[in-house]
């Protein structure tokens, strides 16, 4: 009975010790339903809170030592506690929820570094 208690309460830990292990995986950047590249405010890295407009190397850094000080973002008005953000900042990075409750931002064009250009869509406009 002691060993099944100590399981209930070891295994979640270990599951969110590993979710925090690897907090700046391919997790912490991925496509939105309609394809628009959201950064999760809270597991993305400093270098990957840096492709946010508005966002500096400061504030990536206070961002990540809020997270690991206080926890997770609760709603975007959260982000008006971290050291730095003024009223005028939060409006840049536009911290916006999804539906699935996930805090993110989008990144700003021409910050993904090893995506290529996009190019004109090879097919005319209909002349209907």
């Amino acid at each position: 009975m002691k060993r099944i208690k100590t399981l209930i309460i070891l295994v979640p830990l270990l599951l969110w010790g590993m979710l925090m292990a690897f907090p700046g995986s391919a997790a912490a950047q991925h496509e939105g339903g309609l394809g628009i590249k959201k950064i999760p405010l809270n597991i993305a890295t400093e270098k990957q809170l840096l492709k946010i407009p508005g966002m500096t190397e400061e504030l990536a850094k206070a961002i990540v030592e809020y997270r690991q000080k206080v926890g997770f973002f609760k709603k975007p008005q959260d982000l008006l506690k971290v050291p730095g953000i003024t009223k005028d900042i939060y409006k840049k990075l536009n911290p916006q929820v999804s539906p699935e409750g996930e805090i993110y931002c989008v990144p700003g064009k021409g910050s993904e570094e090893d995506e290529e250009e996009e190019e004109e869509p090879l097919l005319s406009p209909s002349k209907c």
